[in-house]
């Protein structure tokens, strides 16, 4: 997670946005054939990395950080991915799907497609979080 989809899912994130300061707005998005690329070359490792966690009897890598407060240990995360691999072989189809969106979106050169696509990502990597991340996280409405 920390090595591959956290960097390429970030590199979209932040490929894309409206930042608003004292001084104005910035309309981030790629602009040139180069930074379509280097976008496109993140899309394609998030695709990728994907297929690396759908892989049955692979160990997902969590992050070695302690965890806070409502989230499990990276032993009980694997327990649980263990023990549900074909859920979670469905998060990581899901993680693919929306990476797929946005390499559609980066190939047609269109920062409101990427930037929607963005949305799918966080909404895919969440779902996923929620189960094996975080479950028992108190939420507001929760």
């Amino acid at each position: 997670m920390d090595g591959q989809i956290d960097p390429a899912a970030d590199a979209l994130w932040d490929s894309v946005a409206y930042v608003s300061s004292q001084s104005g707005t910035e309309d981030r998005r790629p602009r040139t054939d180069e930074q379509w690329k280097a976008v496109r070359l993140q899309a394609i490792n998030l695709i990728e990395a994907a297929n690396l966690l759908a892989m049955k009897g692979r160990r997902a890598t969590f992050s070695t950080a302690p965890p806070g407060p409502g989230e499990l240990s990276p032993a009980q995360m694997q327990q649980r991915v263990d023990s549900s691999h074909d859920g979670f072989m469905q998060f990581a189809r899901g993680l693919q799907d929306a990476a797929q969106t946005a390499l559609s979106a980066i190939e047609a050169k269109d920062a409101q497609a990427l930037m929607d696509a963005g949305s799918t990502i966080d909404q895919a990597c969440e779902a996923c979080h929620l189960t094996y991340w975080y479950p028992n996280q108190s939420r507001p409405g929760g």
